[in-house]
């Protein structure tokens, strides 16, 4: 009788775990899907790795297809051209886009700060005598004394952000001479000693170090210039109509982007090692991984809404590197034109 009983209970053991299993699964597969595409692979969408990685997308609610693109346009062209739902990218961008009729509002964001570490060539800064503790004013000063410069394209972020450096500094940014050669040629040439600078999200700059050709003198992602810290830089994208209805969707993407970002800030050292076991990261340069993380940690929020002032930083470096040429076309930066916090909400 007492094995019967045993047995019984075994069998109605495995025959609830079996079912309990199935279950799951088939919860798993009724999640609805969405596609993400970020800008490029770096460590400014950190939170979106992290989230990816320690699956904060199936625990909120959704399953995401997350795919690096080559850059911010194809991402948020994608967006309006509905071939991908989500695009993660610059906050200057959509407010250029916006300006040309596209329609898409970001409804997270994944950064506090500007993460674009600017590089220089180690010899101009030796002879500059700037290290990164030099005072911040010092190193922008050292951006107007450079040759050549390299950038991804005409207009890019890349170049706005030093030419808007230069003029924080007191030069001429109308005088600065830049090549264009796309984000994987930068590094080499910056070695090859064919520019003199750069500026890129890690590990894009920071990989120049170890073989002592370059040195990131300016960290933007450790919040040291106040215009380009507080505001949302990367954000999340999508089209109005998109979110209007599907807004479970919505709301779970933005809330798990979000979590991933502030794992750095309740527990940074499960963040740093699940965005290290991301299989972006996995073989990148352990020396270069330190670096990287070290100058984006801090540019990560404590969640991802936004509010009107920190938009208005965007509108104003839009301004003042020249994205905004006619100061009439200037979107509002209140609620429901650029940005909306009605998915993301709070912690």
């Amino acid at each position: 009788m007492k094995n019967n009983r045993a047995t019984t209970t075994i069998v109605s053991l495995a025959l609830a775990l079996t079912l309990g299993a199935a279950s799951e699964t088939r919860a798993q597969k009724e999640l609805p899907e969405a596609s993400l595409m970020t800008a490029v692979s770096n460590f400014a969408f950190a939170a979106i790795w992290v989230a990816e990685q320690l699956k904060y997308f199936e625990a909120e609610g959704a399953r995401v297809k997350v795919t690096p693109g080559s850059s911010g346009s194809v991402c948020l062209n994608a967006v309006v051209g509905r071939s991908t739902n989500f695009c993660a990218s610059t906050s200057e961008g959509l407010v250029l886009a916006r300006i040309e009729g596209a329609p898409a509002i970001a409804i997270q964001a994944h950064n506090r700060a500007m993460t674009l570490s600017v590089v220089l060539r180690k010899a101009v800064v030796d002879k500059l005598g700037l290290t990164r503790d030099s005072p911040i004013e010092a190193r922008m000063k050292a951006l107007t004394r450079l040759g050549t410069l390299g950038a991804t394209g005409p207009g890019a972020a890349s170049e706005q952000i030093l030419r808007f450096l230069v003029a924080k500094a007191g030069g001429d940014p109308t005088k600065l001479k830049f090549v264009y050669i796309g984000a994987p040629e930068l590094p080499a040439s910056l070695m090859n000693n064919v520019i003199d600078a750069y500026a890129l999200s890690p590990p894009s700059a920071e990989i120049t170090e170890p073989s002592g050709k370059g040195y990131v003198l300016i960290p933007l992602g450790k919040g040291e210039v106040p215009e380009l810290t507080d505001y949302p830089y990367e954000v999340l994208m999508a089209r109005p109509d998109y979110v209007e209805a599907n807004p479970k969707i919505a709301t779970a993407v933005a809330r798990a982007i979000s979590r991933g970002g502030a794992l750095f800030r309740t527990n940074s050292e499960a963040a740093k090692a699940a965005l290290r076991a991301h299989r972006l990261f996995t073989k990148l340069d352990s020396a270069v991984f330190e670096l990287s993380y070290a100058m984006v940690a801090n540019a990560m929020p404590a969640w991802g809404d936004m509010n009107s002032k920190g938009w208005q930083k965007v509108i104003n470096f839009a301004a003042g590197s020249g994205i905004i040429k006619d100061p009439a076309k200037t979107p509002s930066v209140e609620e429901g034109v650029l940005w909306t916090n009605k998915y993301v909400g709070k912690p």
